[in-house]
């Protein structure tokens, strides 16, 4: 005699896969899972959602949340010295990064130029033409 055991139901598929949902829409949605009042399953059927959509949206409101509330939080228990420090590392860091970005174009515009002088091939467009349809 066999048992045959139960499977996990499985997270249906979209009712309509290419609607986009506003941000209140993810908001409410991910408020219902996370005040327990109903499962990620049960969510992905209420809402005709996938599970992996409702993963991303995760995703995506943790890092947007994540970054406004430790920059707040954090620059509360600071006093004026050490925010002005903490302003100026943030200019130091992102002026680096800019010479970095400056660095690397100048550095892809001189490749694109040793590679026309040698190739003998004109790899830029010029400045008016039109996109092909």
């Amino acid at each position: 005699m066999t048992v045959k055991l139960s499977k996990k139901p499985k997270s249906p598929k979209s009712k309509d896969p290419y609607k986009r949902r506003t941000a209140p829409e993810m908001l409410r949605v991910l408020n219902d899972i996370e005040q327990g009042s109903i499962s990620i399953i049960g969510a992905c059927f209420k809402y005709g959602l996938n599970r992996n959509t409702l993963k991303l949206w995760k995703a995506k409101l943790a890092i947007r949340t994540l970054g406004l509330n430790r920059s707040a939080s954090f620059l509360e228990s600071m006093n004026d010295n050490q925010k002005l420090k903490a302003v100026n590392d943030k200019l130091r860091a992102v002026t680096r990064a800019l010479e970095r970005s400056e660095l690397k174009v100048h550095a892809l515009e001189t490749v694109i130029k040793v590679a026309e002088e040698n190739l003998k091939i004109k790899i830029r467009k010029k400045s008016g033409t039109k996109q092909s349809a």
